[in-house]
């Protein structure tokens, strides 16, 4: 059994937990990031479509009572996790595209043949500039933020006696953005280094900002998926 620090935020980590204890491993949560909902209403009248890139934001809009009539919308999805989760929610016309963005935008520019109008439903942090690439296509991409992403300043007590000391075994880390903040909270670089834990990554990406603090222990999946990120413990 080993124990395993899972730095997602609060609610994807409770389901990564979960699957931890199946394997017959000890989880603990240390979110590095804290979701929180709102921002932008919602701009009116009729849309084609609606983008997602994470599931964060369909959560975010999930009590809003505008919510339902968005579900007779088609959405496609960055993801094949975004994708599930838009389903479990009610969306009944589905697309999931790729890992990235770009996988997106290079499907939109094969099958988009007429100007779309699109509501793009993000964070207040994205990666990649979505909306001027469909623009420049000719699509009309309306973007309403609806939720942000806030990164932790330090370790809970336990976590912050338990990494220096051995106490754990590895430390998921998903995205790039909470490996760095995982690095704020450690004390830096040089401090990281000299953790006795392995790091495991969901992609070469993540892996790159851990292995750029010294770290000897650092791996990645061999696809950017959860199933073989846990497939590295």
């Amino acid at each position: 059994m080993a124990r395993i620090l899972v730095t997602r935020p609060i609610e994807e980590a409770r389901q990564t937990a979960e699957r931890l204890e199946r394997l017959g491993h000890q989880p603990l949560i240390e979110p590095m990031l804290e979701i929180v909902f709102g921002g932008d209403p919602l701009p009116a009248g009729r849309f084609d479509v609606l983008i997602v890139t994470s599931g964060n934001a369909l959560a975010a809009l999930y009590e809003r009572p505008e919510f339902h009539a968005l579900t007779a919308i088609p959405l496609v999805a960055v993801g094949r996790r975004t994708g599930a989760v838009a389903r479990a929610m009610g969306f009944g016309d589905v697309e999931t595209f790729g890992r990235e963005i770009a996988h997106l935008i290079d499907h939109v520019r094969q099958a988009w043949r007429e100007p779309h109008r699109a509501l793009y439903l993000a964070g207040a942090d994205r990666t990649g500039d979505l909306v001027g690439a469909l623009s420049g296509m000719g699509h009309q991409v309306e973007l309403a933020v609806v939720y942000s992403a806030h990164q932790a300043r330090r370790f809970s007590p336990e976590i912050a006696a338990a990494l220096p000391g051995g106490g754990l075994d590895a430390v998921l880390h998903y995205s790039a953005r909470t490996a760095e903040a995982f690095i704020a909270c450690a004390g830096g670089a040089e401090a990281v280094a000299r953790l006795p834990v392995r790091h495991l990554c969901l992609s070469r990406k993540v892996a790159a900002v851990m292995s750029a603090t010294g770290a000897s222990e650092v791996a990645f999946a061999a696809r950017p998926e959860e199933d073989a990120l846990l497939a590295l413990i």
